[in-house]
């Protein structure tokens, strides 16, 4: 964990209080399009993934979908168990009243982005879906709808609770639990990720010859 924040503090200070500056106005397209390119930036998700005008598109459809995204900023529970039930019932809400996943005229169905985007935009009860934290807890469930997103916040969820103890130790001050874990995810996916791209150099044809 110290290894996240001493790498990313910075930038993940940039963006809270970027995105406190959009959000303190009333909202309208191009604040949902900043919303959405910082979202994106932060989030490592590159314009040949994610061109602008499919950051356009996903901004409009925000914008059509804000009566129920916008509720969802208040939303606060007083349980564990609470809190993950609130979640749960939301992607139930904008599977059934939005169009969000897949967005009409994005060319790629961008789960990875509307994780983060309602993790950072709309509420941090939310879990992020992307590479890392899948690899992180061993997910190898590719599929890119609502419905797997709700088994992803279960099991994100029931992970987190698991190491409720040790996450309170190490979370900063009044930082959502889930935000703790999620950096935790990132780190250790990561890892992961970077030891097995070692093992396929190392595992290369000649290498055992030094060439």
């Amino acid at each position: 964990m110290g290894k996240y924040n001493s790498e990313n503090s910075k930038n993940d200070r940039a963006l809270r209080s970027a995105l406190g500056t959009i959000q303190s106005v009333p909202p309208s397209l191009g604040c949902f399009l900043a919303e959405v390119c910082l979202i994106a930036d932060w989030g490592s998700i590159p314009l040949t993934n994610f061109p602008f005008h499919d950051r356009v598109a996903m901004a409009e459809e925000i914008e059509t979908s804000w009566p129920v995204l916008q509720p969802m900023r208040s939303w606060h529970a007083e349980n564990w168990d609470a809190e993950t039930k609130m979640p749960t019932d939301a992607v139930g809400l904008l599977l059934s009243d939005t169009h969000l996943l897949p967005t009409p005229g994005v060319k790629k169905c961008q789960l990875s982005f509307l994780s983060k985007y309602l993790h950072g935009c709309v509420n941090d009860a939310f879990p992020i879906w992307d590479r890392n934290a899948r690899t992180a807890l061993n997910n190898v469930n590719d599929e890119t709808t609502w419905l797997s997103y709700r088994n992803w916040v279960i099991c994100v969820r029931q992970e987190a609770a698991t190491h409720k103890a040790c996450l309170e130790q190490i979370r900063l001050p009044g930082e959502c639990l889930l935000r703790t874990f999620d950096k935790a995810l990132y780190i250790l996916g990561g890892e992961i990720l970077e030891r097995k791209q070692d093992n396929k150099r190392e595992s290369r044809p000649g290498k055992a010859h030094g060439k």
